[in-house]
């Protein structure tokens, strides 16, 4: 799919977000973490997809992480959720969605984001396992990656998460 644009999130399309999100995973809870998020004033950054009829097709979310343990400052950043709609997945909506949102994050000066997700599709963007070395957080294993967007920041800590992901 090529007839769409991607544009920052308005405060108006929470609930169009809430639905993609909905239909993307077949369950309301990362709805739930993105209605927290918003509510909480813990979003870094939500762009949205919408199609030639202006209608939210796609959503991308990221988060502030905080990193406790360690003395050096961070700018460090969550991803996800990330939503397609069901009829539009495998149609290049949600790569676009990941290379705007991270080149944001980069020229904002983010020095490396997370992600909880799919080990055959992240990496196509550069997560790796082996950038969450150092970094204690509540899940772990291959699919829990990391990004460096930038240069500095600890290397080790453990990551602190908005509350949205604690609830449940």
């Amino acid at each position: 799919m090529s007839d769409f644009t991607v544009r920052d999130a308005a405060p108006e399309d929470l609930s169009a977000i809430l639905s993609v999100n909905d239909a993307a995973f077949g369950q309301a809870d990362e709805g739930h973490i993105v209605e927290t998020l918003h509510d909480d004033d813990d979003s870094l950054l939500s762009l949205v997809a919408v199609n030639a009829a202006g209608a939210i097709v796609g959503h991308i979310q990221f988060f502030p992480i905080e990193v406790e343990f360690t003395d050096q400052p961070a700018r460090f950043a969550g991803l996800g959720p990330m939503s397609v709609t069901p009829d539009l997945q495998k149609t290049g909506i949600g790569t676009e969605l990941i290379r705007q949102g991270l080149g944001r994050l980069r020229s904002d000066g983010v020095q490396k984001v997370f992600v909880l997700g799919h080990t055959s599709y992240y990496p196509k963007f550069g997560f790796s396992v082996d950038e969450t070395a150092g970094f204690s957080a509540p899940w772990g294993g291959p699919y829990f990656m990391a990004i460096r967007l930038n240069s500095g920041g600890p290397e080790f800590g453990e990551l602190s998460y908005p509350a949205a992901f604690a609830e449940g």
